[in-house]
């Protein structure tokens, strides 16, 4: 199935690269995570059900995936593919306004030998959940990364390799990401362009980590990328692939990062950003030798600072 997709977006900037948000004009509920944007990426295992709901009426299509029940026109329930990979679906809503959601269906974690799952080496994870918080349980699955989809572009903006381990190693690789990170990122890109930094995407210092790359960087046990849900990121306009000189002294330096910073702390006692389920972790990270700085974010649920 090919379809164009189209809806509208906001437009910031007024150079030829200008920043879109691509809104799709209406929202729906993927798995109980609500999207605003054209495109949406939902990690599921082999065979389980996909809920789809909006508040209008809305038509599902896909040549892969099987429909197993509609519901008064807004309530979808969609099949998982027993087999692993990116599979795709259109909704459209009565204005003819479309989102693309990727269903993404992992590998469960139970197919791992040891350390390694499919020769790339996961590592292990803690069996007990830090404070017995359910967000720090081990992944039940990852999603296989190849050079042939690697390019998927999970949201408008973010793509699978941003994800990637640092680690060495062939592909496959395998990742696990929270699809509340993917809505938070989407969400303080607008802000960020809206600030008068005008970038199409993030630049990545790390996303998913594997138990076993973490620990060799001397990185904490319960680290919220080991579970896919933060990234570390910062402002690169010029593509250089380090932060940039955002207040414009020619230099580039912890004023720049404590910028972007400020950006996000800012949105912290909104309610926009309290209702969407936002709150998380935002941490500060000086230049030094390797990178010109950069600020943590994940949607762990409570507050944390650093």
């Amino acid at each position: 199935m090919k379809k164009l997709l189209f809806g509208f977006c906001v437009l910031i900037g007024l150079g030829s690269n200008a920043y879109r948000s691509e809104r799709a004009g209406f929202v729906i509920s993927v798995n109980g995570e609500e999207n605003p944007y054209s495109i949406f990426s939902s990690f599921v295992m082999p065979g389980s059900d996909i809920l789809i709901h909006s508040k209008e009426a809305i038509s599902i299509e896909s040549s892969d995936l099987k429909i197993l029940k509609t519901g008064f026109l807004s309530e979808h329930e969609i099949g998982a593919p027993l087999t692993k990979g990116a599979y795709q679906l259109s909704v459209t809503n009565q204005d003819g306004k479309q989102i693309r959601v990727n269903i993404l269906v992992m590998v469960p974690r139970t197919r791992k030998v040891g350390e390694n799952l499919n020769g790339y080496r996961i590592g292990n994870y803690p069996t007990k959940p830090l404070n017995n918080n359910p967000i720090y349980a081990p992944p039940i699955g990852f999603f296989e990364v190849t050079k042939e989809n690697e390019n998927l572009q999970l949201t408008p903006h973010f793509k699978v390799k941003q994800f990637l381990c640092k680690q060495a190693g062939n592909y496959p690789k395998y990742i696990i990401v929270r699809e509340r990170l993917l809505l938070k990122l989407e969400y303080l890109l607008e802000r960020v362009n809206e600030n008068g930094y005008e970038i199409e995407t993030f630049g990545f210092i790390s996303g998913y980590r594997t138990p076993f790359y973490n620990k060799s960087i001397k990185n904490v046990q319960y680290s919220r990328h080991v579970y896919g849900g933060a990234a570390d990121i910062f402002i690169d306009q010029d593509k250089n692939g380090s932060m940039d000189d955002l207040n414009k002294d020619g230099k580039i330096d912890e004023s720049d990062v404590q910028i972007f910073y400020n950006i996000v702390e800012g949105e912290f006692k909104k309610k926009r950003y309290q209702e969407k389920g936002f709150i998380g972790g935002l941490g500060f990270y000086r230049k030094n030798s390797r990178h010109n700085g950069f600020i943590h974010v994940d949607v762990r649920g409570s507050v944390a600072r650093w």
